[in-house]
């Protein structure tokens, strides 16, 4: 490993600074976001957003092992991180499945194929997974596991509206409590890993990234949710009498 060139608690209290920012800026423009503020959640919009969950979570694993795949010299205590955490990231997506289950009544659901904004956010998970530099994708990780912090009151919001019990939010109920260790993990390996601000700012614009294709796929559920109001979506047909 090359010599430390930059002080890496000071970089890592800046990252978390640059994300205070772009949860901010997601707050303040997206209207699937001011939508659940204002209080008019419905089963449909949330149904909507679980079979996203589901389409990109799946991947997680996968992309996650992706990088100790790829990475042309490992540090060892890296690359058990990027395995051990890609095989506790396996099978949350049965979690989503769960819920959407839970709240439509349904024993067995068919669902459409990923929106084009799930699509994007996939593909370039896998992308910056395979090429590039091979901590970048902890600027995902960085966010995604402190995310309770920013969206949990807006999970209360939705449980109340939609009068949801803790065993019907399993996905989101039980990544609060597991994303905790990770998040801790998480800092541990870009306080040991990263060397220069080449490294830092490769996370950081990973990070920004894909919290902003997160965003995008929300407000794409919003425009297709509109088009449900609308009566104007085949692709919802079975979410019919949702509410």
């Amino acid at each position: 490993m090359s010599i430390l060139t930059v002080d890496n608690h000071k970089s890592l209290s800046e990252l978390g600074a640059t994300l205070d920012d772009e949860w901010k800026r997601v707050f303040e423009t997206s209207a699937f976001i001011k939508t659940i503020e204002q209080g008019k959640v419905t089963n449909s919009l949330y149904a909507m957003y679980l079979i996203e969950t589901y389409h990109y979570t799946r991947h997680n694993a996968k992309n996650q092992a992706l990088v100790g795949v790829s990475m042309p010299i490992a540090d060892p205590q890296y690359l058990r991180f990027c395995f051990q955490h890609a095989a506790e990231e396996a099978g949350h997506e049965l979690m989503a499945y769960h819920d959407l289950k839970c709240l439509l009544d349904r024993r067995e659901l068919e669902l459409p194929e990923p929106l084009p904004a799930t699509e994007i956010l996939i593909a370039y998970l896998y992308w910056v997974s395979s090429q590039g530099n091979s901590l970048r994708r902890l600027g995902y990780s960085f966010w995604a596991e402190t995310c309770y912090d920013y969206i949990g009151r807006l999970l209360k919001k939705v449980q109340k509206a939609l009068d949801l019990q803790p065993a019907q939010m399993t996905f989101f109920v039980s990544h609060a409590h597991i994303d905790k260790q990770h998040a801790r993990e998480v800092e541990q390996m870009l306080l040991r890993c990263c060397q220069s601000k080449a490294d830092w700012q490769a996370v950081a614009t990973v990070m920004v990234t894909t919290l902003r294709l997160t965003a995008a796929m929300m407000d794409e559920v919003y425009v297709e949710f509109r088009k449900v109001l609308a009566e104007q979506s085949d692709r919802y047909a079975f979410l019919k009498g949702a509410h």
